[in-house]
């Protein structure tokens, strides 16, 4: 288990607390180096912020050292994940990541029942008992598809902001490992689901020949998010940083894909009597999840979340949520390529972020393009890209 005093991640409930305003004139920022090292020695006049293209004073940047007493609350978001191998992957990597979870730490999670999402605690948790009884009902509780209708509230045990719990210590630690060990040495198929069919174009598995399967397929991806952006609402008003962590590989993936995009401009041969081809379809499908990916960036933003993706095939599919999570911060990693290895990792850099605030002279109605940069060189730094 990683210490704070390692690794200098956490920021206190002191630090963001006061008006909403506030939130608006700030921003977590993380610094890296060439070699991925997170920075953690810039000054405030080292940081440049731009608002709607205007430069905007500086009135403090609290470095990760500085910040380093308080907790963090993680909420981990497990939609339906399509294929035995990629479901094995991501549990594994799920409780990878929360035996490194550092002690104070607070985490909250949701997985796709039969019809809604559900909570699997009354709210964020200390006790490392209850995230390994969560994360085991998972195999057999997870769909590998977005089945029924989705409920427009957070199902299950709800969300409870005020809700606390003490910590079990060790014994909560040798629950999570022994559920690793447990899933790293299950047999094939521990992770329940089937093998998913290879080299099928995603044109075909979603039918797009017929525009009025894909419209349905739509809604049912719609009413998901919308339940999604109401689990943002809901941890809005906990204190300090928020990261939210979505596993899937599922419809809305499938609807993000790249190839959509490419099935704009293709040329298909008409059938007679059809109702318009894969091309219109796709060009559909695009405008409207480009205003679902809009929707839920600026919820995260407004609600001072930041969201992580583990979904995906590579670098350049990276699901629904991996092609909003670096509009708040985050980051996205592939579910093909041994995510509990990559992501399980990044506990150690995930929360190492600036506070940096500025100054405004008044705030715009709606959300306005925010560029945080810093003037030392060779560095990387990932931060929202609106406020």
């Amino acid at each position: 288990m990683f210490h704070r005093w390692c690794i200098g991640l956490f920021l206190g409930a002191s630090l963001v607390a006061g008006q909403p305003s506030q939130a608006r004139t700030q921003a977590w920022v993380l610094v890296m180096d060439g070699r991925g090292g997170v920075v953690g020695d810039l000054k405030a006049d080292e940081f440049r912020v731009k608002v709607d293209g205007k430069v905007r004073p500086i009135t403090q940047a609290k470095t990760p050292a500085q910040t380093a007493d308080a907790a963090q609350s993680w909420v981990l978001v497990f939609e339906p994940i399509r294929d035995l191998n990629y479901r094995a992957s991501a549990f594994l990597a799920g409780v990878d990541f929360l035996t490194k979870v550092p002690d104070g730490d607070r985490v909250f999670i949701v997985a796709r029942g039969k019809d809604s999402l559900e909570s699997l605690m009354p709210g964020f948790s200390v006790r490392r008992g209850a995230w390994a009884e969560a994360m085991a009902k998972l195999p057999d509780m997870l769909p590998e598809s977005l089945v029924g209708i989705s409920k427009a509230t957070l199902q299950g045990a709800g969300f409870q902001a005020a809700f606390a719990d003490a910590t079990d210590g060790a014994p909560g630690q040798e629950a999570l490992n022994v559920l690793l060990a447990r899933f790293q040495a299950g047999a094939l198929g521990w992770a329940k689901g089937t093998n998913d069919l290879r080299g099928v174009k995603v044109l075909d598995r979603l039918n797009f020949d017929n525009p009025m399967f894909v419209r349905g397929l739509f809604s049912t991806v719609e009413r998901e998010s919308k339940v999604l952006e109401a689990v943002l609402d809901q941890i809005a008003t906990v204190p300090g940083q928020k990261h939210v962590i979505v596993f899937s590989r599922c419809e809305s993936d499938d609807l993000s894909h790249p190839e959509i995009t490419r099935a704009m401009t293709k040329k298909f041969v008409r059938e007679k009597g059809d109702a318009g081809g894969p091309a219109e379809t796709a060009t559909v499908v695009h405008r409207d999840m480009s205003i679902l990916r809009t929707d839920l960036q600026n919820k995260a933003v407004v609600d001072g979340v930041t969201l992580y993706s583990v979904a995906g095939s590579g670098q350049n599919v990276t699901g629904f949520i991996g092609s909003i999570a670096p509009f708040t911060g985050g980051l996205a990693f592939p579910l093909g390529s041994n995510p509990d290895a990559q992501f399980g990792q990044g506990i150690q850099v995930f929360g190492s972020r600036y506070l940096v605030q500025w100054s405004e002279d008044g705030l715009p109605s709606g959300p306005v393009a925010l560029e945080v940069s810093t003037t030392r060189k060779d560095l990387r730094v990932m931060a929202q890209t609106f406020r």
